[in-house]
């Protein structure tokens, strides 16, 4: 189970008695996390039980959090089903457990969708909310750099082709060079706050509609067309990591009808995909096989168990170079 930091339940009555939520009924680590430690929180008040995810974050910096914290609660005053944090009694969001940052946000109700079968109207569904965070994201004043973008990859190909195997290093070096050198040819792509991570499960279903999208703790500011590559690599592939036409059209439809696409993206939508897949084929590799730095063996040891094939981007990344430019 991906519970690093464990916590009794005395210590999380003890951090409940800074809200006003009530009070705790049980909890539960929750096993899919990776990279932080997750719970599950019941809580009852006035005879009214309500679900709470607590994060305690592993590694990111507390300081990096107060984006992520004003980035939900704008969201969530476009009226987006976003779980942004809940205050304390002092109204403060972030707190320090354990000297890790910690958040409780609100547990909404639902389930992700069966990767295996996204529907067509699944695929609406998610384009058209996508196009309206990002045009909630292009008109705020918010800014978060994205420290896994084109720089970062750059650096981490750089570090990663001598320690993977001669193919694969001839596969990152020939198509990092292809990636970068196309990038090179836009200059007008339109920028704004992006999800970064929209994969089918960060999203929740309930009653055949989207009652949730979360995790948005790879946010950042960056080209919309990219996060649309990101979703559309997830959430419209066919057997064999080859893109549904009938998906692809019905995502991309319905996210134009929110935020039309602008020539110049029309035209980069091709290296968009293989960035997009270029990206999750480096972050697997280096947090399941060369991380950046030496992490704790009970955390590796997690990080094993929920092991997430990198070749499956690495194979998506070759198939995109076939792609086309959107009419």
């Amino acid at each position: 189970m991906s519970v690093y930091t464990h916590l009794t339940h005395t210590e999380i009555e003890q951090i409940l008695s800074g809200y006003d939520l009530g009070h705790l009924i049980s909890f539960k680590g929750i096993e899919s996390g990776v990279e932080n430690t997750n719970y599950f929180l019941d809580v009852e008040k006035d005879g009214v039980r309500q679900r709470y995810v607590l994060t305690l974050f592993e590694y990111q910096p507390a300081s990096a959090l107060p984006f992520f914290i004003d980035y939900t609660d704008e969201l969530k005053t476009h009226g987006l089903p976003v779980p942004n944090p809940v205050r304390d009694k002092k109204g403060h969001a972030l707190q320090s457990v354990k000297d890790k940052p910690t958040l409780i946000v609100q547990c909404f109700p639902g389930e992700h969708p069966d990767h295996k079968k996204l529907s067509l109207d699944q695929c609406e569904q998610i384009g058209e909310m996508l196009g309206k965070i990002h045009l909630a994201g292009m008109n705020s004043t918010l800014h978060q750099e994205n420290h896994r973008g084109v720089s970062w990859l750059n650096d981490q190909k750089e570090r990663l082709v001598p320690l993977l195997s001669q193919d694969d290093s001839l596969c990152m070096a020939q198509q990092w060079n292809n990636i970068s050198t196309s990038l090179q040819t836009f200059s007008d792509l339109p920028t704004g706050l992006i999800h970064g991570d929209l994969f089918h499960n960060n999203v929740l279903f309930d009653g055949g509609k989207i009652s949730a999208v979360i995790d948005f703790y790879q946010a950042c500011s960056d080209w919309l067309v990219y996060d649309l590559a990101v979703t559309v690599n997830d959430w419209c592939l066919e057997e064999g990591l080859e893109l549904s036409s009938q998906k692809q059209n019905a995502l991309i439809d319905a996210y134009t009808k929110i935020r039309p696409l602008t020539h110049e993206e029309k035209t980069a939508w091709p290296v968009m995909l293989r960035l997009a897949a270029f990206r999750f084929w480096v972050s697997r590799l280096i947090t399941f096989i060369h991380p950046e730095s030496q992490m704790d063996d009970k955390h590796q040891e997690s990080l094993i168990r929920a092991f997430l094939d990198p070749d499956e981007f690495k194979n998506m990344l070759i198939l995109r170079s076939n792609q086309h430019v959107l009419k």
